[in-house]
């Protein structure tokens, strides 16, 4: 069963939630909070598998309670639903560490989708989302112009690396989940990131969103 906790600071949106969520299979809400200290406290005293949270939250916003949570609390996600499809919002919550990024008018279906996924320790984020992020301009270069080499043949081993590191899993969590040393995942994750253009795990994710490889 997947355990999720609730953070909005409107009651009426939390409670809604939560009577949707707990008619979804596999899901149980397990509680809500009104802002990110709440769900501090609440993490303290109880199992969590998923933080769904509002980005605008009054004390602690979206992004503050997902760079929190991941200090204490390293087994939880969070995942924001939020109404902000603001480019430079949706980069600060991917750099604070978030696991979901999906939009207030997502159907049932896709938040189901997006909690199982997130349970499962992928990353989930709506299309209207990854269409935002491909438009940010590319921070590597100093012209800050899109120069992020595309259409790059890359092989099987490489492809599977890449998807691992986008999902936030360390060298040594990686190197476990495809069975080599990290030595050998330190030199594909290089190698990889030298061969597309991009100096970080978030210019990876763009890279990949433009060319395919996450949806």
């Amino acid at each position: 069963m997947i355990r999720v906790l609730i953070a909005d600071d409107h009651v009426i949106v939390a409670e809604s939630l939560s009577i949707l969520i707990d008619t979804m299979d596999g899901i149980e809400v397990v509680g809500t909070a009104n802002n990110g200290w709440q769900v501090l406290t609440f993490l303290e005293t109880n199992e969590v598998d998923i933080v769904l949270a509002d980005l605008h939250m009054p004390l602690m916003n979206g992004i503050e309670t997902t760079i929190r949570v991941r200090e204490k609390y390293s087994k939880v996600r969070v995942m924001l639903l939020t109404m902000s499809e603001e480019p430079a919002v949706i980069k600060e919550a991917l750099v604070a560490g978030v696991d979901g990024y999906i939009m207030k008018r997502t159907e049932r279906k896709e938040l189901e989708l997006a909690l199982k996924t997130v349970a499962n320790g992928q990353k989930y984020f709506s299309e209207a989302v990854v269409m935002r992020l491909a438009q940010l301009p590319n921070q590597n270069t100093p012209s800050g112009k899109d120069e992020v080499s595309e259409n790059i043949p890359l092989t099987p081993r490489e492809i599977e690396v890449m998807q691992l590191v986008i999902q936030d899993l360390s060298n040594a969590e990686i190197a476990e989940r495809i069975f080599i040393n990290v030595t050998t995942v330190e030199t594909h994750r290089r190698n990889l990131m030298k061969k597309v253009g991009v100096n970080s795990a978030l210019g990876l994710m763009r890279w990949a969103m433009k060319n395919g490889f996450l949806k």
